[in-house]
């Protein structure tokens, strides 16, 4: 761990008001009052329902050397530094803390409601595949070189993020990808982070209990555009966005990007387009138009929404150097994402899938490719978060409704919140589509189990939600549950067809 004077990493702020401070050495940073160690400086980050400076004399008396409050902080007698915006400090303080990780490496940075997760994996595919030690930050882990570790945010906290990339800098790697959410951008996480290439997949309605309005969460995204800078470097190349030139916000972000712009697409001219799109159960294939020629692209993925995510990767490969070769090569040995349109085969008659599908957008996107892929009835298991966006409720059960045959409605993650009142939430939008035939079963094991015993050959069960987490949180409880292993019990212990009564 660096060590260094808290007099060196104040100079970055140039509004601040220090009392009681007498400086000394800073051996590490802290955000969390109760994890605070001799030496740390502490940060005073407001949560959800109680304001950060209130554990500022905690953390003190645990052994910070300061603490880091707002100015409005109604506090005295201990060390403090007072600022206008305790996360911005954090920021630009952990970037000087770990030396400036970001400027050692080529930053990859992806946006977007839905996506960000298998574009950035197929990003890092393209990299690996030429044998390049990468790191790797997202919603299901971060992964160093070749060590994994468990994912606590999509976008960790400045203060880990800036560790993370001091670490992959000290493995000699030279490249990172990492998924970039609106609400890492909302609270400056990423601020002091210089990015090499930023991806746009698309901006659909999300998140609103936190940003409150659309308009107001698509700024968060376009904040990640307007950082970029123009900036050439002979060893590392430009700064580059690659933009999603159908999705509804890409005027609003072209707009705001400051570096230059790569398009792709597939309804409007673009520098990076798909034609000839073939779809099947072993994935997709499409021709590749690009600025840099044109090259038949194989994956073993299916889905409209994967040629996108595709298109996206490409974009970022050729900005990178990479031949339409090249990615053509390494695409076609892409395995997939755990818990993105993940089959799961248990010797059953019928397709099951489980994807992290959890907006309307996700969802209806996830849902037409499962359509495509059966010949007989498409059931869906679905559910809404607790605590979360209340006004996607209904959307959700309106593009459940409007793409199966029939629906099993459950829990996913309550977390606070009566599962019963977010179910009530979801059947305005059911009631409003043609589907007559559903169920609602809140236990999701039980939920899971009724729509693989409803099925028969040729169905497809979709269990949309959770995909690749691994837990339920109930009433402030986490409980172990995977969607994948469950949905593989079950399977193993469902006997033959003659066995089973359809429920519908």
């Amino acid at each position: 761990m660096p060590r260094h004077s808290l007099d060196y990493l104040l100079q970055p702020l140039l509004l601040k008001k220090i009392e009681g401070v007498e400086g000394g050495e800073v051996s590490g940073l802290s955000y969390h009052s109760a994890k605070v160690q001799a030496g740390d400086l502490f940060f005073a980050l407001d949560g959800r329902h109680r304001e950060g400076w209130r554990y500022a004399r905690e953390a003190v008396a645990s052994g910070a050397v300061a603490a880091v409050v707002p100015e409005r902080a109604l506090l005295e007698g201990v060390p403090l530094i007072r600022v206008p915006d305790v996360r911005l400090a954090l920021a630009l303080i952990a970037d000087r803390f770990y030396g400036h990780p970001s400027r050692s490496l080529r930053v990859i940075g992806v946006t977007g409601t839905n996506g960000k997760t298998t574009t950035t994996h197929l990003i890092d595919h393209l990299f690996r595949s030429r044998g390049e030690k990468t790191g790797l930050v997202g919603t299901i882990s971060y992964r160093l070189g070749a060590s994994v570790i468990p994912s606590s945010a999509t976008t960790p906290e400045a203060s880990d993020l800036q560790e993370l990339m001091a670490k992959l800098v000290s493995l000699g790697a030279g490249r990172l990808t990492m998924e970039v959410s609106s609400h890492a951008l909302e609270q400056k996480r990423v601020a002091g982070c210089r990015f090499a290439v930023v991806v746009n997949t698309n901006v659909t309605s999300e998140h609103l209990d936190f940003h409150r309005t659309f308009e107001a969460y698509r700024e968060a995204k376009a904040r990640l555009f307007s950082m970029m800078g123009t900036e050439f470097d002979d060893y590392r190349g430009p700064r580059v966005a690659v933009l999603n030139a159908d999705d509804e916000s890409f005027p609003y972000l072209q707009r705001r990007c400051s570096a230059q712009v790569v398009t792709y697409g597939l309804k409007r001219r673009a520098d990076v387009a798909a034609a000839e799109i073939k779809m099947d159960r072993q994935g997709l294939s499409f021709r590749c138009l690009s600025f840099a020629g044109r090259e038949r692209i194989r994956l073993r993925l299916p889905g409209i929404f994967n040629v996108y995510n595709a298109l996206a990767a490409i974009a970022v490969g050729l900005v990178e150097g990479f031949s339409l070769e090249e990615i053509r090569e390494a695409l076609a040995g892409f395995g997939g994402v755990p818990g993105r349109f993940e089959l799961i085969e248990g010797g059953q008659d019928f397709l099951v899938v489980v994807d992290y599908a959890h907006t309307p957008d996700g969802l209806e996107n996830v849902l037409k490719a499962a359509r495509g892929l059966t010949r007989g009835r498409l059931i869906t298991v679905f559910g809404c978060g607790g605590e979360r966006d209340r006004s996607k409720r209904p959307l959700m059960g309106e593009v459940a409704g409007r793409y199966s045959d029939y629906a099993v409605v459950t829990s996913d993650n309550p977390r606070g919140e009566d599962p019963e009142a977010i179910v009530a939430d979801i059947l305005p939008g059911l009631s409003r589509s043609p589907l007559r035939s559903y169920r609602v079963v809140l236990d999701r094991r039980e939920a899971i189990k009724l729509a693989l015993e409803a099925a028969g050959p040729g169905d497809l069960v979709l269990i949309a939600g959770k995909g690749h987490e691994e837990y339920q949180v109930i009433k402030g409880q986490v409980f172990p549950f995977s969607d994948r292993q469950v949905a593989l019990e079950l399977l193993a212990g469902r006997g033959t067809r003659s066995d089973l009564k359809p429920c519908c």
